[in-house]
């Protein structure tokens, strides 16, 4: 017997209950078959055979490997024929899968902006600097990635005014690698920080601001396999020579059903 404030005793029929019971089962069915949905769609996200999500489209693991070993085969090749060369690559998968993503995102800001690449790329310059033959798809596709936020920061006429958690942000940057002097403040890096540099990071910010809103609607996932990653839109180089990101667009969420590891 159920008793409700207000209002006299009631108890349900036989027949009642057989409905109520059927109501819930169909209930449960239901909550059951959204679980499946749900856990169906979270498994799409989750394919171990896939490097990333760009939207609807797929980074796959094998696309990664082709790129990987297109790399490796010529670096491998050309030390064979010069002596002296080492046959070693520095080029990981992880640098791949950035160059791959980035080199998608950065078109379609590019596109969103109206500007497009220069009709002619010094490959060999990249090439040299990446220490990977100028004729892998990998060099074309990190030339055209660097020369399109180069032209993504040209296109940039007035840049907002850094804030304190812009340069802060550089700051903790430069101090976790070693470039800041020990024992020295922000406020001391604020206020030696040359004008020419300040602008460089403003104009870096403002395309990561462009970047950033194309990239939001495609709901990157990255496999966290290669987490944390970014597109690299201002890079630095470090004392033993080693070139890294100072200002970048995160890429995926680690925390928002990552493609799956395993």
């Amino acid at each position: 017997m159920i008793r409700f404030p207000g209002v006299g005793d009631v108890c349900p029929s036989g027949r009642e209950r057989v409905r109520t019971m059927q109501r819930v089962r169909r209930l449960a069915s239901v909550v059951v078959v959204a679980s499946l949905a749900v856990a169906g769609l979270s498994a799409c996200r989750s394919e171990p055979s896939v490097a990333a999500y760009l939207g609807d489209s797929r980074l796959t693991e094998a696309r990664v490997q082709d790129v990987w070993d297109e790399a490796h085969d010529a670096v491998v090749k050309a030390a064979r024929s010069t002596p002296g060369t080492p046959a070693t690559m520095a080029v990981t998968r992880t640098d791949v899968v950035r160059t791959l993503i980035s080199a998608d995102v950065l078109a379609k800001v590019a596109k969103a902006k109206s500007v497009s690449l220069p009709a002619e790329m010094n490959l060999e310059e990249y090439a040299s600097s990446l220490h990977v033959p100028a004729t892998t798809e990998f060099v074309r596709l990190y030339a055209e990635a660097d020369t399109y936020v180069r032209v993504l920061r040209q296109g940039i006429t007035s840049p907002a005014a850094l804030s304190d958690a812009d340069l802060r942000e550089i700051f903790e940057v430069l101090a976790a690698n070693g470039q800041i002097q020990e024992g020295s403040s922000f406020e001391q890096f604020k206020t030696s920080l040359p004008d020419s540099n300040k602008q460089l990071v403003q104009t870096a910010t403002a395309v990561r601001t462009e970047i950033a809103e194309v990239a939001k609607p495609l709901d990157i996932k990255v496999n966290p396999r290669y987490q944390p990653l970014g597109i690299p839109v201002l890079q630095f180089q470090t004392a033993n020579g080693e070139v890294r990101p100072l200002v970048s667009v995160p890429l995926g969420d680690d925390e928002s059903a990552p493609v799956s590891a395993s």
